[in-house]
């Protein structure tokens, strides 16, 4: 089984994504207290703007310094003891499907592929993470729509390829 899942059909750059570093990623989401879409990234969003408008102020009156932003040790050992996932959204983004995709075939290790249109795919959450350790075993990703992952519901596992296509 692969490590890497790649992006490839119909769009204008394929990728290759390697879930192994996402643990370090800024947007990936606690799978542990998520409650759905109504927590969106707002919130976050508007955080790290006004975190990036106020270190530019500062820039502005001090002159230019490398960031000093640490993590306490507890946020640390979080981030390695937690399930964690990550939106689909912005790697498709990346890819740009070409304007005749309109589906993502869902390429699985063993299985039989499962095809979705592009927007449902794009609300998708990888999960990467279990328990702070990556996902050996069916992975390296989990499938999860929102809805799946509020429900309880199983993922789907063992990917090795998203490919758009038109169908």
């Amino acid at each position: 089984m692969s490590d890497v899942i790649v992006f490839k059909g119909a769009v204008s750059f394929p990728i290759t994504l390697d879930p192994s570093v996402w643990i370090f990623d800024e947007r990936k989401i606690d799978l542990r207290t998520y409650r759905g879409e109504e927590e969106q990234t707002d919130g976050r969003q508007s955080a790290y703007l006004q975190g990036t408008g106020s270190q530019w102020d500062k820039e502005l009156r001090e002159g230019a310094t490398l960031p000093s932003e640490r993590r306490s040790l507890a946020e640390e050992r979080k981030a390695l003891e937690g399930d964690y996932g990550m939106r689909l959204a912005p790697f498709i983004d990346n890819a740009k499907p070409l304007p005749e995709a309109t589906h993502v075939r869902i390429h699985r290790d063993g299985q039989e592929p499962v095809t979705l249109p592009i927007e449902t795919a794009r609300q998708a959450i990888l999960q990467f993470s279990r328990d702070g350790k990556p996902l050996r075993e069916d992975g390296p990703v989990y499938f999860f729509l929102p809805e799946w992952l509020t429900a309880g519901e199983q993922p789907l596992k063992a990917i090795t390829a998203f490919e758009f296509v038109t169908e």
